[in-house]
């Protein structure tokens, strides 16, 4: 039997856990046999973690931390009996997380993984932009923006002054549309745009 994946990606607060844990639940309702993996650095202390969403969850349900998001690791954690490869927070996997999803899919896995799909700087984080062009399926989910209130977020905007890629922690972002984006960059900076073509 082929497998298949399924991608749930967007920024931060957008349901992305949420969407994953519902489909999870699904499988068992189907007497599927589910392994959720997650990267044990970024594992937060609050109701969002995946592990704590699936806890409670009846059936065939075996969570596991991966240490430092390494794809080596994981696949030799994986039950070679499961039929549904659960990954959250891929984003921090390292990006041969890529070639182990192909791996699983044909051998006939459904993989669902969840993820950001940008850090707060716009660019495609980690594997995610990879991992969204081999998916069969790719589900983009999206936030009210926190500012205004009326559009949905597109970005998972850094509150803190750190500039690593990954800092971990919900109180360290917020969600913006594009337009209350460009509002807040151009206030700390004076942004210029150069369209003319060489």
């Amino acid at each position: 039997m082929a497998g298949n994946i399924k991608v749930i990606t967007g920024e931060m607060f957008s349901g992305k856990s949420k969407e994953l844990s519902r489909l999870i639940e699904r499988a068992l309702i189907a007497d599927l046999t589910v392994d959720v993996f997650y990267p044990v650095f970024s594992s937060r202390d609050s109701s969002r973690d995946i592990e704590r969403r699936v806890a409670e969850l009846r059936g065939s349900l075996t969570i596991m931390g991966v240490p430092d998001g390494s794809a080596r690791a994981l696949i030799t954690l994986i039950n070679p009996g499961a039929d549904v490869v659960a990954i959250d927070e891929a984003q921090f996997f390292t990006h041969d997380l890529v070639d182990v999803v192909k791996k699983l899919r044909h051998d006939g896995k459904r993989v669902l993984i969840a993820g950001l799909d940008l850090d707060y700087q716009e660019n495609p984080f980690g594997c995610m932009g990879a991992l969204m062009c081999i998916a069969d399926d790719v589900m983009k989910v999206h936030a009210v923006c926190t500012a205004c209130k009326k559009s949905d977020a597109f970005i998972s905007y850094r509150l803190s002054a750190e500039s690593g890629q990954v800092v971990i922690g919900e109180s360290n972002y917020t969600a913006l549309c594009v337009e209350c984006y460009d509002h807040v960059m151009m206030g700390k900076q004076e942004r210029t745009t150069d369209y003319q073509t060489a």
